[in-house]
């Protein structure tokens, strides 16, 4: 196949007065044509800066520039005490709250070709570790050079050439010094994170609540809830967690939640489980069994949405009910396919999988993986997307792949020609998995050893 690259060269030879007349209207002026093709990734997280690690090692053939709109990379993993606005008066991004600690062992949790330094201590290690870990990360593969901190990108505009091929022109905004700037790639891959809009359900009289109310974006410390009644809806990892953590000062915790039955974990005494909200009238909670209670503080742990809000109306991207789409291999834009999404899927070992992703999209670029046509592309995603749902799998938790992740790996590795992992990922992840079922509030007191491609060990340590 010829590859997207030599497109790309051949579209700078014939456009190039296009090109010129683009770079004359950009303040910052950074948009002369290069026989390279340019890449833009958008977000300086892990998917952001494990893409960029791969694309900038091809240097004599790709020209990359990441924007990232703070003035750190690592993306959720830097923690802030801002929970709304932060400096330049943009909404936060990250979600971490101070005590949290990795749900996923870091002997599975790392990057595959960046090994963590320490291999002893804790496996469920503190968020500074992983801030450190891809501080560290970035600096190992030089992607200083090409990230723009305190950039954040306004508006990405498709424009498609005389020959058929799409170009895209991205505005964005120097938050620091105030200037805005026009730049033109050939290729962009999204990676701006989905943990910082929030969703959050209707709930009947909920403008009536007078006590305070946050989604977990805006949790940070468990002693704000001291002596409180705290109503937590929601009980995915971080909704136990965080009830787990505000029940050490709350005088009450609500667990509400719609699992087909109560979580068999030895939570703590002042840790009720209810069913799901049905009403809210002042400042009580009125549950779907038809008890009451009366609550101080509300949070909701309920997920978060995927949104794309620089993108141009011309580009199609649909997110009804958290499900993107028209997107093959939950990566690529099935109808403008040099555009990619990384990071779309839950429920996975996600810097493992951004490290198989970055290598898929290169391949693509490179020619030596071969997409098929946008109809069969969509035929593919459709196929899948009703499979599942004759399944009854509802359409918002088609991402979280959890025991799909595997074949979704093995796949796009065996496209790629790289090798996929291990058993003993699998292994770990699912005695992890076992260990949560059986106690949720101990878990994190296990510690792995990875032995070789087959086996681990695990002993109990002492809680971190």
């Amino acid at each position: 196949m010829d590859s997207l690259n030599a497109a790309f060269a051949r579209n700078k030879d014939k456009d190039i007065q296009g090109y010129n007349e683009e770079s004359s209207q950009s303040v910052l002026g950074e948009n002369m044509p290069s026989s390279k093709t340019r890449v833009a990734i958008i977000g300086g997280g892990v998917a952001g800066l494990i893409v960029a690690r791969h694309i900038a090692s091809n240097p004599d053939t790709y020209s990359l520039t990441l924007f990232e709109q703070t003035d750190q990379v690592g993306g959720t993993w830097v923690y802030t005490d801002e929970t709304d606005i932060d400096k330049h008066g943009l909404p936060v991004h990250s979600s971490m709250y101070k005590n949290l600690r990795t749900n996923l062992p870091k002997e599975i949790m790392q990057i595959p070709d960046f090994p963590m330094k320490d291999t002893s201590g804790p496996s469920f290690v503190h968020h500074t570790v992983i801030r450190q870990y891809l501080w560290d990360y970035t600096e190992y593969f030089n992607l200083y050079s090409h990230i723009k901190l305190n950039t954040v990108v306004k508006h990405v505009e498709p424009e498609t050439l005389r020959n058929g091929q799409t170009i895209w022109i991205i505005k964005y905004e120097d938050l620091e010094n105030k200037l805005e700037g026009t730049k033109t790639f050939d290729v962009v891959i999204l990676c701006n994170g989905h943990y910082t809009v929030g969703h959050v359900p209707h709930i009947p009289g909920i403008e009536s609540f007078y006590g305070m109310c946050i989604h977990s974006h805006q949790y940070r410390i468990p002693e704000t809830y001291a002596g409180k009644k705290v109503c937590i809806l929601g009980a995915s990892w971080s909704g136990i967690d965080i009830a787990l953590e505000v029940s050490q000062y709350a005088g009450q915790v609500y667990l509400s939640h719609n699992l087909p039955n109560p979580l068999d974990a030895k939570l703590a005494k002042n840790i009720n489980q209810k069913p799901g909200i049905e009403s809210i009238q002042g400042n009580i909670f009125t549950f779907l069994d038809g008890t009451t209670a009366e609550i101080d503080n509300f949070i909701y742990c309920t997920g978060y949405k995927f949104t794309y809000p620089f993108m141009s109306s011309k580009v199609e991207i649909r997110t009804d009910d958290n499900h993107v789409e028209p997107i093959y291999k939950h990566l690529v834009h099935i109808t403008m396919p040099n555009l990619f999404f990384m990071g779309i899927p839950g429920l996975v070992i996600p810097f493992p999988m951004f490290h198989i992703q970055a290598q898929y999209i290169v391949e693509i670029l490179e020619g030596r993986i071969k997409l098929p046509s946008p109809e069969e592309m969509l035929e593919d995603f459709d196929r899948e997307k009703n499979a599942l749902l004759q399944q009854g799998v509802p359409l918002r938790h088609i991402v979280k792949l959890k025991e799909r992740q595997w074949a979704y790996y093995d796949e796009i590795a065996a496209a790629a020609n790289i090798p996929s992992f291990p058993p003993v990922i699998k292994k770990i992840f699912d005695h992890v998995s076992e260990m949560r079922d059986i106690d949720f509030t101990s878990y994190k007191n296990h510690q792995y050893r990875i032995i070789d491609d087959e086996n681990f060990t695990v002993s109990c340590c002492k809680p971190c």
